[in-house]
């Protein structure tokens, strides 16, 4: 029998997949331009808005006197075209509602039975989602708590 020669050099050489390595160097460039688009269109939207008060704006020299040029500068219409233009690019305000802290805790919707616990009891409580009040009674079982509950919230909804 004749000894085989080892072909080493071909086939313990891993095969490197073109196509992985196309579709990789394909990801980075798609991710570059949308990365480079989004940057370039989040610096187009930035549009700074200045508030102008025309009174320090106005000066004493608004006006060219008639011995220089010809033209003269109409001050009021100036000052109407930019206060009209400030108007425009004011941005409108949301006002947040505000609500009292006694409504919060009138509305029957708002209270619950939530467990509490000392260092050797636990007990049920009565106690307001919202404002985190909590009823000083403490039932130690919570189908007391549950009545007392349903008792409070037909006080509240009268």
């Amino acid at each position: 029998m004749a000894e085989e020669t080892p072909q080493s050099s071909k086939e313990t050489q891993p095969k490197t997949n073109k196509k992985n390595i196309f579709l990789f160097v394909g990801l980075i460039v798609v991710s570059s331009l949308a990365a480079f688009y989004i940057i370039k269109n989040k610096s187009a939207e930035k549009n700074e808005i200045f508030d102008v008060d025309p009174l320090e704006d106005s000066s004493a020299n608004d006006t060219i006197s008639s011995t220089d040029s010809i033209i003269t500068l109409d001050t009021n219409y100036i000052n109407k075209i930019e206060e009209n233009e400030i108007k425009v690019n004011l941005p409108k305000k949301r006002t947040k509602k505000t609500v009292s802290k006694s409504s919060l805790e009138n509305n029957p919707n708002y209270w619950v039975v939530s467990k509490g616990s000392n260092s050797d009891t636990s007990f049920y409580l009565l106690k307001n989602k919202k404002t985190g009040t909590k009823l000083s009674n403490k039932f130690y079982s919570k189908k007391m708590a549950t009545d007392e509950l349903r008792n409070l919230k037909n006080i509240l909804s009268k």
